[in-house]
């Protein structure tokens, strides 16, 4: 998994901002120094599009990218019930083990776009 985290950290898919969106949100991780900026687009509660920017270690970038992967088309409740024990499933023990603020970073960013969606709708 390792090396497809660093994979996605040098060739990302959805490293861009998103010119339409609804969904927003900026976040700061103290621990590593990481920035990110999270786009996207909600249509009748289903994430449609992901963007991303900012400046990201390799594995909260990696897992980020990963993480948009299995989020495209979820309905939103069920991306707010999604924890640690999700991005385990996807992403594997060893990561999680290792750098867990960094790997919960992007869905923490996401969540947060999310919720305020919801305060703005």
């Amino acid at each position: 998994m390792l090396e497809i985290i660093l994979s996605r950290y040098n060739f990302p898919h959805y490293k861009r901002k998103l010119i339409e969106f609804n969904a927003y949100a900026k976040r700061e991780n103290d621990f590593c120094g990481d920035r990110v900026e999270v786009f996207l687009k909600i249509v009748d509660d289903k994430i449609l599009e992901i963007g991303y920017d900012g400046k990201c270690c390799t594995i909260s970038q990696g897992v980020l990218e990963i993480l948009i992967d299995n989020l495209l088309n979820r309905r939103i409740d069920e991306v707010k019930d999604l924890d640690v024990d999700y991005l385990r499933s996807i992403v594997g023990d060893e990561i999680i083990k290792i750098r867990t603020r960094c790997a919960l970073f992007g869905l923490e960013v996401i969540k947060s776009a999310i919720y305020e969606y919801e305060r703005s709708a």
